[in-house]
Order: structure tokens, then C-alpha cells, then sequence
């Protein structure tokens, strides 16, 4: 079969800088290649170097990327505007990152469209039931009538894939295009992905982290470090019997399940709320009064107003946090979990119950109370470079939170924030950079530097490594324990 997309010895990357080098590939049409490897492993630039997006492209500095008989190097803007979207699509690791924040998901879906073919309004509805009926959407007309920041992290992710599988394009570019989506959800796209391509032929070049993805839907799999190709084969030969060291160190640092006995704590086993559609279910400590918590939320509702209806986000919600606790919560995508970190940060205000906070309410707090709050309450946020201002380096946005909430304690805040950047296991010269030079997994660990700047009581994880590779996701959360363990 003849190949869709050849890549021969790519050497990319920014501003005559080599990122990856020597990279070779082929990916022949309805055959799906994973690319797997470390946050900072060259995976993002190998996809920008095949997509050639304007302002997002990694400059070819050796080598060629063929795709469907076209050197992307040399094709013209008008014809890369007529690739894009009818024969090539992108789906990014942030759906804010293709997402318009002032536009509906409806109006986005018909410029898309309309854009490279002419579909009557009802053909396009027709169109939009059938996609984003398969990516698990059981009520389209609101999808369709929202603004990206009106849905979930993981709704918008979704609302992202059906946007670009919608034109059927012969070749997918998904840049952990599932990172940000629940177990059952994922499985749900994953096959809904895996039909589109027996359907249409769409080859789809995967990166990803997660490894169960891998062996769901790959054929091939190709692992990078460092910028190069070390070993590539199929799903298999690469996984159950793997020849390079690198390869063997990342499987090993897949995450295994791992449940706590009862007797390494004084709660029930595991302190895990689980977030159905609504609801929260709750596990009572053991021989431990309400006044000893920390943090208290008591029978807490949230609706938001869709015209005259009502959409019930959550639904007379109890749980309690004690001071070095860790509570997780989980759920699928859209079952509120999300909705509750931002009742406490005062993102969104409860319509019924209450937030205790060292036993005072905080449910209404706003001004100058609300702003004394984020002395004690921060967030780390699932989209992590999406939450600094990308025209500002990390360091000016980490002083910033110094200068606003910290007290002075002696020291300049350039040595204040190179102290919290080695803190996470960044070197003092990253505070120079922008959120866009540095990988997933640095830039979350600048986002916690700057959470915790203010040494808070309180802190936020929003899924906070779902987007990050198995091994950044164990230093990730290893630095989590570390700095839970340092400072209470």
C-alpha cells in the first residue's frame, strides 16, 4: 500500500536550534503510529514539523516530510489552508489552544465546514448529531450552543476531536488528544477514532502517554528520547519485548494500582470521593469531630442557567479535609469535579449549603476577604500553560504572586523565585523563558512553584498530571508528596 506521510532524516526545530534530529517514519493510509517518550522528548515538535500551522510550526532545518506526495516545506499558504482541515487535522493537547474562547462550538463547526465544502445548515446539524453523538455527547444542541468555557476540561477536549475528524481528513494529528478525558469516556472516543479510520482510511499519527491508548488502538509505535528515534515497531514487538534501555525504563514507569490498608491511616481505607453526575458520596473519618477539619463543604449545590432552564452542576455536596490530608476526587467528564476546585477558589459561587474554611463560612467571600483567601487556597490548574500569560516569562508571573500575596522576608523576589523554581526541580535560568519554551511537564511544575509561593493551607490539583507522560507524572506527583511533607 502506498504510504500517506514520509518523514526522511527530519532534523526540526526553533529558530535554527535542533530539537529532534535524523527522525524517519512512515504512516500508509488507515494504519494509526504512536509516538511515545518524556515531556521535553521532541513528540509535540515531530507533529508541528507535519502540520506546518502558521505561528505554530517547527522549522524543518534537514530532511523532508512528504504528506500525500506534498513537501510540506514547500507548499504554498493557499494550498496549506486547503490541507488543513479537508486532508490534514490537528488536535492539540489544550482545547484552548484551538478553541475561539468568544465563539460557540456550533458557530466553530460551521465555519469549518463551510470553509471546504457547501453543506446546507440541516446537512451540517446531520453531520454534528452523528460525531459528536460518538464522542459520548448525549445532548448536542447544548454542546453545539456553548462557549468552550462553558464545558469541562474534558468536554472541551472532545468538542476539539469531533471538530476535526468532522471533514473526515486523511491523516489525524492528535497531540494527547485523550489526556484530559476519563477512563470511560476514553475508551469511547478511542473507538470512536478507531472506527473513523476502518470507516474513511484516516491515518491518525498518535502522541501519547498512556500506554493502555497505545495498546488499544496502535498498529506501530514509535518511541522517542531526546529528540531521536530509538526504537519503533509494532505494538507487540515494542511493548511485551523491548530492545532499547530507554524503552524498558519508561514501561517500568507505568503507574500500578496501589491501595492503602487500613491501618496506615485513621479514615477508611481510601480517603477518595467519587464524583457521579451531581453527586459526591462521602467517607466519614473514624473518631474525628467537624472541628478538627480544615475544610468543610456541607450539602453545597451549584446549577448554572441555560435561557430558562436549570443545569444542575452539583447537588447538595458533603466532605471534609483535615490540615495534611490528601483527598482525591474522581468522576467522569462533566460530573462536577472541576465545579467544586472552583467553589472554593470563588471561580463560581455555591447556590445552596456551605464552605467552612478553618470553621468560617467562605461561600459568598468576595473582595478583600475573597482576596485574603488565596493566601491560604491556591490551584494548580489541568491546563498548565494555558494559566500563565503567554506574553510574559514564568518568572515575571511567579514574582508577580510574590509581590501581591507574600510578605517580605528579606530577600529580593529574583532569589525568592529562583529558590521556588529549584524547589520543583527547575533551574533558576527557566524564569527567563516563556510558557511556550518549556515542555508540559516544566511548565506544570512552574504553575506549582507559583501555588506555592504563598505557602497556601490548601492546594488545587485539577488534574493536575493527566497531560503529562508516565515518568514526568512520577516526579510530579513525588514532588507533590515532598512539598506536602515540608510544609503541612
Amino acid at each position: 500500500m502506498q504510504e500517506l506521510l514520509r518523514i526522511e532524516g527530519l532534523t526540526a526545530g526553533y529558530g535554527g536550534v535542533p530539537v529532534i534530529r535524523d527522525v524517519r517514519l512512515t504512516l500508509r493510509p488507515g494504519e494509526v503510529l504512536s509516538i511515545v517518550g518524556e515531556s521535553g522528548s521532541g513528540k509535540s515538535t515531530l507533529l508541528k514539523s507535519v502540520a506546518q500551522v502558521r505561528g505554530l510550526a517547527a522549522e524543518i532545518i534537514a530532511g523532508s516530510v512528504h504528506f500525500a506526495e506534498h513537501d510540506m516545506a514547500m507548499v504554498s499558504a493557499a494550498d496549506k489552508r486547503r490541507l488543513h482541515g479537508e486532508e490534514l487535522a490537528m488536535v492539540f493537547q489544550y482545547a484552548g489552544a484551538s478553541l475561539s474562547p468568544a465563539r460557540t462550538i456550533g458557530a466553530q463547526l460551521v465555519e469549518a465546514v463551510r470553509a471546504h465544502e457547501k453543506r446546507s445548515a440541516a446537512e451540517i446539524r446531520a453531520r454534528a448529531e452523528e460525531v459528536f453523538g460518538g464522542m459520548g455527547f448525549t445532548d448536542v444542541g447544548r454542546i453545539l450552543a456553548s462557549y468552550p468555557f462553558e464545558l469541562s476540561g474534558g468536554m472541551a477536549q472532545r468538542a476539539a476531536i469531533a471538530l476535526a475528524v468532522i471533514l473526515r481528513p486523511q491523516l489525524l494529528l492528535a497531540d494527547e488528544s485523550t489526556s484530559a478525558l476519563d477512563a470511560t469516556i476514553q475508551l469511547q472516543v478511542l473507538d470512536e477514532l478507531r472506527a473513523l479510520k476502518d470507516r474513511t482510511g484516516t491515518a491518525i499519527l498518535l502522541i501519547t502517554h498512556n500506554i493502555g491508548v497505545v495498546r488499544h488502538i496502535a498498529d506501530r509505535v514509535a518511541v522517542m528520547s531526546k529528540g531521536r528515534i530509538v526504537e519503533q515497531g509494532s505494538v507487540r514487538e515494542v511493548l511485551e519485548h523491548p530492545q532499547h534501555a530507554y524503552t524498558k525504563s519508561l514501561l517500568a514507569a507505568v503507574p500500578k494500582m496501589y491501595v492503602r490498608d487500613a491501618s496506615e491511616t485513621d479514615c477508611d481505607p481510601c480517603h477518595m470521593h467519587a464524583a457521579h453526575p451531581s453527586s459526591i458520596h462521602i467517607y466519614a473519618h473514624k473518631g474525628v469531630d467537624a472541628a478538627s477539619d480544615l475544610l468543610r463543604f456541607e450539602n453545597v449545590s451549584m446549577h448554572f442557567k441555560d435561557g430558562a432552564a436549570h443545569i444542575q452542576a452539583v447537588d447538595n455536596i458533603s466532605f471534609s479535609l483535615r490540615q495534611k490530608e490528601l483527598l482525591g476526587i474522581v468522576g467522569e467528564s462533566g460530573s462536577g469535579k472541576s465545579t467544586v476546585a472552583k467553589l472554593l477558589t470563588g471561580l463560581h459561587t455555591a447556590t445552596g449549603g456551605r464552605i467552612l474554611l478553618g470553621g468560617a463560612d467562605i461561600t459568598r467571600a468576595s473582595g478583600k476577604e475573597r482576596r485574603a483567601l488565596y493566601t491560604r487556597i491556591q490551584m494548580v490548574f489541568q491546563d498548565a500553560p494555558g494559566s500563565f500569560n503567554p506574553r510574559r516569562t514564568v518568572g515575571a508571573m511567579i514574582g508577580e504572586t510574590i509581590c501581591r500575596l507574600c510578605s517580605p522576608d528579606g530577600r529580593r523576589t529574583e532569589e525568592r523565585i529562583a529558590a521556588l523554581l529549584s524547589e520543583v526541580g527547575l533551574p533558576a535560568s527557566y524564569a527567563h523563558r516563556y510558557p511556550h519554551e518549556m515542555s508540559g511537564g516544566e511548565c506544570q511544575r512552574a504553575a506549582i512553584a507559583r501555588a506555592m509561593a504563598v505557602h497556601p493551607d490548601i492546594l488545587l490539583c485539577d488534574e493536575a498530571t493527566s497531560a503529562l507522560d508516565v515518568s514526568v507524572q512520577a516526579k510530579i506527583v513525588s514532588l507533590l508528596l515532598h512539598l506536602q511533607k515540608d510544609t503541612a
